[in-house]
């Protein structure tokens, strides 16, 4: 106690901690738990790009997988270049598997197309973004809305290849793979290559035909109906239904080609626009020669036959083919028009080497060998061009019995002993020509048609004119003659001859009467005459219009205009 009497008080510091803090410690461990929770069990976030955002509304859309939803877009905003669209959406818990490096997503809305209507569902509920699950290893949470959903899944059993083409045109998404006929697959991919500047097809041939896809196969467009008329003649090539009306690629071996090893997955090949295009790239070996035609090549046109005897040998690679002359129709007048043709080994046996060809050419050129113009098709006027022998020749060496044993020295020694070099121009070497069959008819009538021009008509018919007046001058004469040896028989002096004087006179006289005016053979005579003077007047025209048109009976004359009277003057 103190002196005051007050009592002094003993403070000591409280160590214990309040149980009041029990209750927001024991609240913030359950919220971080929440927390933790929510952001260990929520999906993956995914981001979309794409070319638009049609039909995407944000926290409404859905992302299903096989009609379950999985997902929803959370928002939908441009990127920062403007040019497409960034899509943010929050898959599901547990559907982490469903996104890899093989998934594909793509909007689902009404969609009417080759394969029919689709979509219809999303007319009332809106469109959905469908994803389709692949089979990669790796998590993949960026990804690109694809245009048009693929048209086969990527764990699909089958093969998938791809064909490159130089026509945009050629397939479409969604066009039929066909094997003889029959529906094996589908066009999945359609793009342009830049680096090959070239179109790029991707294919799926599902199982079990994928195993008719080996090495050997050649695809070719099938456009449904093909209609070629060339001088080969007319083929018309009509396919399935469905490729009439959307076009399709069909393949297949060739005939004799073995089937090879199966093709693997993502082979290439070439796309070409017929199956005899196919045909006639195989001849890649040929020694090309330059002809030289005075004719009309008209109906020549490239790829058309080279022929031996009926047996084609080659191809027109270039018609008219004027290389890079400064004259090109001055060449054509001095020499005729220049065809490039094509003589290639393959057509005969696959074993005929290059120098053999050129061996077996210079010996037949040597023999007479020249070329001609047939006609192919008289329906479509389409020309071939005809290798035959015009001449026969005792001195040339006889051909070589087996090609297959001819070596380069044999090769080179025969060819020495031909005498007259095949000549060239502009590199290439040059085949005799002659005309056709046509050619020769019309150089023979057009001979013809100069001869008459070359008679003397006119000559002719003066001469004409003349006979027929001295004829005339000679039946007035026969006629005063009858009447004077008329006159002499009336008269008592002739009575008096003998009889047989008289008798000769009578018939003098009955003869000379059978050509007097009047008397059959007088008009008979006459007729003839005025006929024979009517067409050689009706001949004149022809033969004026002969002198100044040569050609006019085979053409026809130029018309001409009808002479136009000179118009007067006023005095």
């Amino acid at each position: 106690m103190s002196k005051t009497g007050r009592v002094q008080a003993k403070v000591r510091q409280i160590s214990q901690w309040s149980p009041i803090w029990i209750v927001p410690v024991v609240a913030v461990l359950i919220g971080g738990w929440m927390l933790f929770h929510t952001y260990k069990n929520q999906g993956p976030n995914l981001t979309l790009l794409g070319s638009n955002a049609e039909g995407i509304v944000a926290g409404k859309t859905q992302i299903k997988s096989r009609s379950v939803d999985v997902g929803k877009v959370l928002s939908v905003e441009l990127s920062q270049d403007l040019k497409q669209v960034v899509i943010k959406a929050r898959m599901n818990p547990g559907t982490e598997n469903l996104l890899n490096d093989e998934s594909q997503l793509w909007v689902v809305k009404p969609t009417i197309g080759r394969g029919g209507v689709s979509g219809l569902n999303t007319l009332l509920s809106g469109a959905y973004i469908e994803l389709q699950p692949g089979k990669g290893e790796s998590n993949k949470y960026f990804f690109e809305l694809r245009e048009t959903p693929p048209i086969a899944p990527p764990d699909a059993p089958g093969v998938r290849v791809y064909l490159t083409s130089s026509d945009a045109a050629a397939l479409a998404v969604g066009d039929p793979v066909l094997y003889r006929g029959y529906d094996v697959g589908t066009v999945e991919l359609s793009e342009f290559d830049t680096t090959l500047r070239s179109m790029r097809y991707q294919l799926f041939i599902r199982a079990p035909y994928d195993a008719l896809v080996t090495e050997n196969v050649r695809f070719w467009k099938a456009s449904g109906m093909a209609l070629d008329m060339s001088a080969e003649g007319v083929r018309i090539e009509m396919a399935s239904m469905a490729t009439l009306l959307s076009g399709g690629v069909t393949f297949d071996v060739l005939d004799g080609w073995p089937m090879g090893a199966r093709a693997e997955n993502n082979t290439k090949f070439q796309l070409f626009e017929n199956k005899k295009s196919i045909q006639d790239g195989l001849y890649n070996e040929y020694l090309e020669y330059l002809l030289f035609f005075e004719e009309s090549v008209r109906g020549l046109t490239v790829g058309a036959p080279v022929e031996y005897h009926g047996v084609r040998i080659g191809t027109v690679a270039a018609v008219p083919f004027f290389l890079k002359t400064k004259n090109p129709l001055q060449l054509a007048f001095n020499r005729g028009i220049p065809v490039l043709v094509r003589i290639e080994s393959g057509r005969l046996y696959g074993s005929l080497t290059l120098p053999q060809l050129q061996q077996e050419i210079d010996l037949a050129v040597s023999q007479g060998l020249t070329a001609s113009l047939k006609t192919g098709n008289l329906l479509t006027g389409g020309l071939y061009i005809e290798l035959d022998q015009t001449k026969a020749t005792t001195s040339a060496p006889e051909p070589v019995a087996q090609p297959k044993e001819v070596n380069d020295s044999t090769v080179a020694v025969a060819t020495a002993m031909i005498a007259d070099e095949i000549p060239e121009f502009g590199g290439y070497k040059i085949l005799p020509t002659t005309r056709s069959g046509l050619g020769h008819i019309e150089q023979k009538v057009l001979q013809a048609l100069d001869k008459i021009n070359n008679l003397q008509v006119e000559q002719v018919l003066a001469d004409s004119s003349a006979t027929l007046n001295e004829t005339q001058k000679l039946m007035v004469q026969s006629q005063q003659l009858l009447k004077n040896i008329d006159a002499i028989v009336q008269q008592d002096a002739t009575k008096a001859l003998p009889a047989e004087v008289q008798q000769s006179l009578a018939q003098l006289r009955a003869t000379l009467a059978g050509v007097s005016p009047g008397s059959p053979a007088y008009e008979r005579i006459n007729s003839n005459l005025q006929a024979m003077d009517k067409v050689l007047r009706d001949l004149q025209p022809v033969v004026n219009t002969l002198n100044q048109q040569s050609n006019a009976l085979i053409l026809g004359a130029d018309p001409k205009a009808d002479p136009e009277p000179a118009q007067g003057t006023e005095q």
